[in-house]
């Protein structure tokens, strides 16, 4: 995994060398809470690559502090989904009061990544007015660190996220957190990416190896754009993931 500038995307080919990620935990996707290689081999090399990507998200929010960050990419499978897990422990280790949301409403993993967050009613559950906020935010195990899971895949997303409700949650979140971390569906896939990106401060586009195409990766880029959001950089990853039943509709 290698954090680069994001004008880089220009350059990239099939045989872009990068330093992957090869731990077995980030290929085999059954092996659930223990993706979170900051808090379980904190002082593994694979830990210092996300708090190496904070470091440099940090530098590059000198002149303007990036508090709420979307994690995206062109394509599905592509990793994305732990490093917003992984990256939002790595504030929180600063003590920093950091939430993790999934917003990848269509296929949402942050409750096979902490499994506390498994009996919540999340997001849906707050909109629809079942539990309330506090209810639908999760602690989890790791000290500083909260989860807004998705709760029960709602029947229309785009809804959802255009919704005022949604709006003025996001608001009050943003008021509350140091840090926040949002993990959204693939760029290509659905315009979910483009709504989310207009709310935040900063957003990294995931790159995979071998995998992302140059003229994907340049069109997620340009859409980022019209969006109105600061690409803040890119990761290459490869982590060789597959994760059965990953699709995304049109709808």
């Amino acid at each position: 995994m290698r954090w680069v500038n994001y004008q880089i995307v220009d350059q990239i080919t099939r045989k872009e060398p990068v330093k992957a990620m090869r731990s077995k935990q980030f290929r085999d996707k059954s092996s659930g809470k223990d993706k979170l290689v900051t808090k379980y081999e904190s002082q593994s090399a694979y830990a210092e690559s996300f708090r190496y990507i904070r470091a440099n998200i940090d530098f590059a929010g000198i002149d303007q502090d990036y508090k709420a960050i979307m994690i995206t990419s062109p394509d599905p499978d592509s990793g994305k989904s732990l490093i917003s897990s992984n990256l939002a422990v790595t504030y929180a280790a600063l003590g920093k009061k950091t939430l993790l949301i999934d917003l990848d409403l269509r296929k949402p993993t942050a409750h096979k990544i902490f499994p506390e967050c498994y009996s919540s009613y999340g997001l849906t559950g707050f909109l629809q007015g079942v539990v309330g906020k506090e209810e639908a935010i999760v602690a989890s195990e790791v000290p500083h660190l909260s989860v807004l899971p998705v709760g029960i895949t709602p029947a229309d997303p785009a809804a959802l996220l255009n919704s005022a409700k949604m709006q003025k949650l996001y608001e009050e979140l943003y008021t509350e957190y140091d840090r926040i971390i949002i993990d959204t569906p693939p760029v290509m896939a659905v315009a979910d990416a483009q709504t989310i990106a207009a709310w935040v401060d900063g957003t990294i586009l995931i790159i995979r190896n071998n995998y992302t195409k140059q003229e994907n990766a340049k069109k997620a880029l340009q859409k980022l754009e019209v969006a109105g959001t600061k690409v803040i950089g890119t990761i290459f990853n490869n982590t060789n993931m597959k994760m059965k039943a990953y699709y995304y509709g049109n709808n």
